[in-house]
């Protein structure tokens, strides 16, 4: 309950100045701790203690992870990464230097709560030292909720929202990469389904964060081309709303942009050839750029729109973000304030977009976003992806939606009705403005 009132008076400017008042006179006593981890946000940067990045860079593992006393190790991957190979590598390493492990297969897309149990209960049979997530976000995001059910011991609904665990993870994360695209692996936040009321619930916690990264791109020259796309263009979905954000700072720009340009460049290069060796090393750093600005910046209403779709329909997350992000920016147009932003946009991008006055490049910018996850084999409306999706569902969605933490930090504030609107333009394939 006070994590909802929090995040509801969090999402007005008016109700943000009154909370800042409040916690400078320490009034409403239950709030002044989420507030003062809420207001850190714009002084403290994290990143994980060490993180491995290039192609080749897992052959490190095994020597760090020894130099670090990990003896007994709990791998937590799927049956897929198993299959292919990567997986291997990774035991490789542990075996080269003697290290013991289990291996936990039973990832899925969209971890829920009964997967996050699941891989505690191993953990503590094991006695094992330290989680090594193999994958993209469903992988370390289920680590990290292991994590704090380990370190906390309480049920893992009690962590949602912002910092509510108290102990610093008593078993370090080492998330291991084989997409470009998530960023989880180097943020302190995850997302988790509840099964049961199929809200996916956002856990954002500085006792979460990684303690080592491995971004080898190596690891994900056997990515499928789909799953790149998608993946790829969650990075760029990352990058835009993390320079839009209310929270941004010269920080999170700097890297956002950079993000952009890389995703904007490379990612094609991807698509036309999944074995390009160069265009997959530099989109494994757009990622870890991309993560590294949200990370500090949150994100938006693409993201809130986006997990409340996966919730209901366990769409990829990826998938979800590229098909929603050109409605949400074109149904942000209708914001004065934003529009010279949005306009930007493609300068960071480097697109060819036309000079013309802000309003026409704003709508340019996003006219060539939506032809540029075309040519990316991206789906143009949600009906391609969930077909008949009905009324009821729509308004389901959008509850959760509004309820989602990450659209605090959205540029300007949806109402219900709105989000009700942006889901049924992109449905029906409708733009209000361009």
């Amino acid at each position: 309950m006070v994590y909802q009132l929090f995040t509801t008076l969090l999402k007005w400017k008016p109700s943000r100045r009154l909370l800042q008042w409040a916690k400078k006179r320490k009034l409403c006593q239950f709030l002044v701790p989420m507030l003062r981890e809420w207001y850190e946000r714009d002084f403290i940067f994290q990143y994980p203690h060490l993180s491995l990045l290039g192609y080749g860079a897992l052959e490190e593992l095994g020597y760090i992870l020894q130099k670090r006393n990990v003896n007994n190790a709990l791998i937590i991957t799927d049956v897929i990464l198993i299959k292919t190979g990567v997986v291997e590598k990774v035991i490789k390493q542990l075996k080269k230097y003697k290290i013991k492990f289990f291996i936990f297969e039973g990832v899925k897309p969209n971890p829920s709560v009964d997967v996050v149990n699941a891989i505690v209960k191993i953990s503590q049979q094991n006695k094992t030292d330290a989680l090594i997530s193999i994958g993209g976000g469903s992988a370390h995001d289920a680590a990290k909720g292991a994590s704090l059910v380990l370190s906390n011991n309480k049920s893992l609904k009690r962590f949602q929202g912002l910092n509510v665990s108290k102990n610093i993870a008593v078993i370090p994360i080492i998330a291991i990469n084989t997409t470009a695209g998530t960023g989880s692996g180097v943020t302190n936040a995850a997302v988790i389904t509840d099964e049961q009321t199929h809200f996916k619930m956002t856990l954002t916690d500085k006792n979460i964060q990684p303690h080592i990264i491995v971004d080898d791109s190596e690891l994900m020259m056997g990515l499928p081309v789909r799953s790149s796309m998608w993946t790829g263009i969650d990075t760029l979905v990352h990058g835009i709303e993390a320079d839009l954000s209310i929270y941004t700072s010269f920080f999170t720009k700097t890297y956002a942009r950079q993000c952009m340009r890389m995703v904007y460049r490379f990612l094609p290069q991807v698509f036309e050839n999944p074995n390009n060796k160069e265009a997959r090393e530099k989109m494994a750093y757009a990622e870890f750029l991309g993560g590294i600005a949200f990370n500090s910046s949150s994100l938006g209403f693409i993201h809130s729109l986006s997990h409340a779709m996966s919730g209901a329909f366990n769409t990829p997350h990826g998938l979800a973000n590229a098909v929603l992000m050109p409605y949400v920016l074109d149904y942000e147009l209708k914001y004065n304030r934003l529009i010279s932003k949005i306009a930007k946009l493609g300068d960071y991008m480097c697109m060819e977009v036309p000079s013309k006055d802000e309003l026409n490049k704003a709508k340019d910018t996003i006219r060539s976003i939506v032809n540029f996850t075309k040519h990316l084999g991206i789906p143009a409306t949600l009906n391609e992806v969930q077909p008949q999706i009905t009324s009821k569902q729509i308004k389901q969605m959008a509850n959760k939606a509004m309820k989602d933490f990450c659209g605090i930090s959205n540029p300007v504030q949806f109402s219900k009705r709105e989000v009700i609107h942006i889901y049924e333009n992109a449905i029906n394939g409708k733009f209000d403005n361009i």
